[in-house]
């Protein structure tokens, strides 16, 4: 259903994507080697992913980062390799026809449809390599990293290098790499540093936007109407108002409405209290590391703009901050996706994260 609130894995639950899934096809089958799929939290970037991998005639592999940084606080290549060898395991056809070639790879050992590593001599570049070899025959492979920020975290292991290596010499793989914390992933890859491994690299971006409002409330219109749950116009447009084009919230409230039987009011306060624990959860390390990252949201939030009336916001709740470490923290929140900066002013892109830390 269009107000399924987990991730899309089939064309008909997606919502005006159209042009960006086949945005994305079109790129894979010109043999594009490296496709970055950007856009705020919440926008469906992971659904598109999902759709566009289970449409393409290619076999694909994806590993979710994010998740994988959070069960094992790494992504060193032992576990990055983990992650690949068990989503290769869960497509028989593709561990199938690629067996033969992976079984050159050194450190690792294939029984029946299991693939593990067994010895410090795994390469990830190896791994690839033997799929560049399977993607010769296959047509072309595509591996997919969603949050793909968090390979910086990778400690020894130089994933920009590993990815600069196969973007020059691994003609039959492309790469999808997905990230809603936008700064920290260009931050990670580097593209513009001469010193970095994928220093002038061609990538190809297809960069998700928030709903116009008439396509807003065109998605609450179609999914009521899936739902088979009446609503008003003018309840369908004060949502609009309060959610702002961003789908994931537009998709709770109406998963709410229709599973909960609400009214609207109680089901947009019920969206702010969800979204209220999700940002909590997502932001407490953030707010571990410095407390000052709450009380320049705050700030923002409540409509200070400029970076000196920010600055004097923060400095009136907690004191002297220099100029430097005040930049630094206001420029991790831009990076972080959470703030946006546009013609010297700093905003909060999502109204219903503007409404959350308004009152933080």
């Amino acid at each position: 259903m269009l107000f399924s609130p987990y991730p899309k894995t089939r064309r008909e639950e997606l919502f005006d994507r159209e042009n960006e899934l086949k945005e994305i096809e079109d790129a894979v089958r010109r043999g594009e080697r490296l496709i970055l799929l950007l856009g705020l939290r919440r926008l469906g970037k992971s659904s598109l992913l999902n759709v566009a991998l289970s449409e393409l005639p290619n076999p694909s592999i994806k590993v979710d980062v994010r998740k994988t940084y959070s069960e094992f606080s790494s992504v060193n290549r032992y576990v990055i390799g983990k992650m690949l060898l068990s989503a290769m395991g869960a497509k028989r056809k593709l561990l199938e026809e690629a067996k033969i070639f992976l079984k050159r790879v050194r450190g690792i050992s294939i029984s029946g449809f299991r693939v593990e590593i067994t010895s410090k001599e795994f390469s990830i570049t190896e791994l690839l390599e033997a799929l560049n070899d399977y993607g010769e025959n296959a047509g072309r492979v595509v591996i997919a990293f969603d949050e793909a920020q968090y390979l910086r975290f990778g400690g020894a292991t130089r994933y920009d290098g590993i990815l600069a290596y196969a973007v020059d010499n691994l003609e039959n793989l492309t790469f999808i790499l997905t990230g809603s914390e936008v700064g920290l992933l260009f931050d990670f890859l580097k593209f513009n540093d001469p010193e970095a491994p994928l220093f002038g690299r061609y990538h190809h971006d297809v960069v998700l936007n928030r709903f116009s409002p008439d396509m807003s409330a065109e998605f609450l219109r179609k999914g009521f109407e899936e739902a088979s749950f009446p609503v008003t116009e003018r309840e369908i447009d004060d949502a609009v108002r309060e959610l702002d084009g961003i789908p994931g919230w537009l998709a709770l409230y109406g998963y709410i409405r229709a599973t909960r039987n609400l009214g609207h009011n109680e089901a947009i306060n019920e969206v702010l209290r969800e979204a209220k624990s999700m940002i909590q959860t997502e932001l407490s390390r953030l707010f571990a590391y410095s407390p000052r990252y709450r009380v320049i949201l705050k700030g923002i939030a409540l409509g200070y703009s400029k970076w000196k009336d920010i600055k004097d916001y923060l400095t009136l709740k907690l004191g002297y901050i220099n100029d430097s470490n005040f930049s630094k923290l206001l420029e991790n929140l831009v990076k972080s996706g959470y703030v946006e900066k546009e013609g010297g002013e700093y905003k909060i892109p999502d109204p219903v994260l503007q409404r959350i830390f308004r009152e933080l």
